[in-house]
């Protein structure tokens, strides 16, 4: 079995620069130091989906991170998410993991600040994202909920074992080489290497208290882009906005160390007993001798922060009028607060007709492109409970490229669109004549979005249908081999559309994408038949068809040529080369053959995988 390494943060402790890091080198830390950010509950950098799947009860991702770790025994598997050093969300969390994560088989890593340094940290961030108003006393008495280090940890000590608990301390003297990702290297047991991206964790600036403050009531009373102007002040670099250690007195800070004092002590006792130093808070005794600062340097502090942003704010317009966009008083949107871009298109002035539905924990968006071309597509597992406000179904951008029409199918759970509203939009459409406006019509999905594409299909006879590893259904009294998606099984299997053996016999064609050394995916397909089935088989892309060739980068080369009806066996196969230098495909190919009882061609196997690719690099 893989180690799994759970990184829980907790925040404002360099976890961003560390995920940041982990993200953008995954690649050569899995070929060269055998470490796997793991794909499984992972959205962009962090594993926020463990949260989100614990506090839903959808136990399946637990049960599927263990299943990619037992992929690779030999890896070390690494989750991250801030998210997850919280009471509530912690105990969740050690409710749903299954006991293949026990038995030493996970370790849990965490750096903390001190108390009184993590509250200032929090406090400057909340005014930063607008979640609290700048009310410094209101926020110290709310100390005692935002610090319970020791409910949080021993949460995780009870499921996993204290002595499978690393808590470090977050300071540049307590940490390797001072820096978070170094120190996390060393623990987990890999080096950072010459090639490797690394974003010191001390490098960001932090706003003086008036600064964050003043931030705030821009952001409450204002239409400008605060995120954008955060940018530009770090730039700046204007003289008195950035400090620490100034939200609260000293008097303050030590009350609030001496209220935590129970809470540390047995923090201290049980899980850092080598550390007990960096709790000492003798610097803030003789606190009474503390003069108030004065009104004066009150009033510096304000108009520095104040300078600073119209200075920040003059530039940015400057910056504006020369490339020509709008002025930043019209609302500028990030990727956190942008909206979905197929809502762009057809928003009250969007220039395309669409719609969006919503029933249940399934929705749909159509957009109106060209109506020679529809594409249905279907969330996969992974996507299913993404609480991203921008939003956006499969294959949303590959359409839009194309000016292919799209409706997107979106899952917020994983029950494989067991949803009576669902199947209701869908066959009101059907009845309605929606498919039929259309010249063609395709369904595409992998995994659940396959099972999708495949048995609603038959709403539209005479489409083509483009299935990456998908189910066939998950009634157990069809399929009782088929033990893996509980929550999926789980579903009402009496509601129509459940079996893709009765859905697909009306389609032009069906293009079925597997492995077929993938026994549970093979068992699927076998239960196919017909003469319009078009079986292109892919040994090496394991369950992950559709990210192993995108990996490749010849995911939207097959679905083109499936879409026009053009795709090939003798096509694909051309187009499958490229697997031979993914990472992925290694993998799976080395699981095969372990599972054959063949371990040395395995490892054969492997020895020449990272000798292609160290020719490949070098020249």
């Amino acid at each position: 079995m893989g180690q799994i390494w759970l990184h829980i943060g907790s925040p404002k402790t360099g976890t961003t620069s560390l995920q940041g890091f982990l993200g953008e080198n995954h690649q050569q830390l899995r070929d060269e130091a055998g470490i796997n950010f793991m794909q499984t509950g992972r959205s962009h950098i962090a594993h926020n989906q463990i949260a989100t799947a614990a506090r839903m009860g959808e136990l399946s991702l637990f049960d599927q991170i263990a299943a990619e770790a037992d992929e690779s025994p030999e890896e070390n598997h690494v989750l991250s998410s801030e998210l997850l050093f919280n009471p509530h969300v912690a105990y969740k969390v050690t409710q749903a993991v299954p006991d293949s994560w026990k038995g030493g088989r996970t370790k849990v890593i965490c750096y903390i600040r001190r108390h009184d340094a993590y509250l200032e940290a929090l406090y400057k961030q909340y005014l930063k994202n607008n979640r609290i108003p700048p009310d410094r006393q209101a926020f110290l008495a709310d100390a005692p909920r935002l610090l319970r280090y020791f409910d949080v940890i021993n949460a995780y000590g009870r499921a996993f074992g204290r002595e499978n608990i690393i808590l470090r301390p977050f300071s540049p003297d307590h940490l390797k080489g001072r820096d978070v990702i170094l120190d996390f290297a060393a623990l987990v047991g890999f080096e950072v290497v010459e090639g490797m991206s690394l974003t010191k964790a001390f490098a960001n600036k932090s706003f003086s208290a008036a600064m964050s403050e003043t931030l705030s009531m821009m952001t409450k009373h204002t239409e400008f882009n605060t995120r954008e102007v955060i940018r530009e002040l770090m730039a700046v670099d204007h003289p008195g906005t950035v400090r620490s250690r100034d939200v609260f007195t000293k008097a303050e800070r030590k009350a609030l160390m001496e209220r935590m004092a129970p809470d540390t002590q047995k923090l201290i006792k049980r899980y850092m007993p080598d550390h007990a130093a960096f709790f000492d808070y003798t610097d803030l005794e003789n606190c009474e001798d503390e003069p108030e600062p004065p009104l004066s340097a009150q009033l510096e502090d304000r108009t520095a922060a104040a300078e600073a942003i119209m200075k920040a704010i003059g530039n940015i317009q400057r910056r504006h009028a020369a490339q020509n966009i709008l002025p930043m008083t019209q609302p500028m949107l990030d990727a956190e607060t942008a909206p979905p871009s197929w809502y762009t298109e057809i928003y009250p002035a969007g220039a395309r007709d669409g719609w969006f539905h919503k029933s249940g924990d399934y929705s749909c968006s159509y957009v109106e492109r060209e109506r020679d071309q529809l594409v249905i597509s279907f969330d996969n597992l992974s996507q299913a409970g993404n609480v991203a406000y921008a939003r956006e179904p499969w294959a949303q951008k590959f359409c839009q490229d194309r000016n292919f029409s799209h409706l997107g199918i979106y899952a917020q759970a994983p029950t494989w669109f067991r949803d009576p509203g669902l199947i209701e939009k869908l066959q009101h459409l059907a009845r309605d004549g929606f498919f039929k406006d259309f010249r063609s019509v395709a369904f595409i999905g992998t995994s659940m979005g396959a099972f999708g594409a495949l048995t609603f299909s038959s709403l539209a006879p005479g489409s083509t249908v483009i299935a990456f590893s998908p189910q066939t259904t998950l009634d157990v009294s069809k399929v009782p081999w088929e033990q893996r998606f509980a929550a999926g099984r789980a579903a009402d299997w009496s509601l129509p559309h459940a079996d893709a053996v009765a859905e697909v016999a009306t389609a032009a064609r069906v293009y079925l994408i597997y492995d077929p050394f993938h026994a549970a995916d093979r068992a699927h397909i076998d239960r196919l038949t017909g003469p319009n089935l078009i079986h292109l088989k892919g040994i090496g892309l394991g369950h992950k068809s559709a990210l192993v060739l995108n990996r490749m980068g010849r995911l939207k080369g097959v679905m083109e040529d499936g879409i026009a009806g053009t795709l090939t066996p003798a096509g694909f196969y051309k187009m499958l080369r490229a697997r031979k230098d993914v990472y992925l495909y290694r993998q799976t190919m080395e699981g095969h053959l372990t599972a054959r009882g063949k371990p040395a061609q395995a490892k054969r196997f492997g020895e020449a995988f990272i000798k292609r690719r160290r020719l490949l690099s070098t020249g």
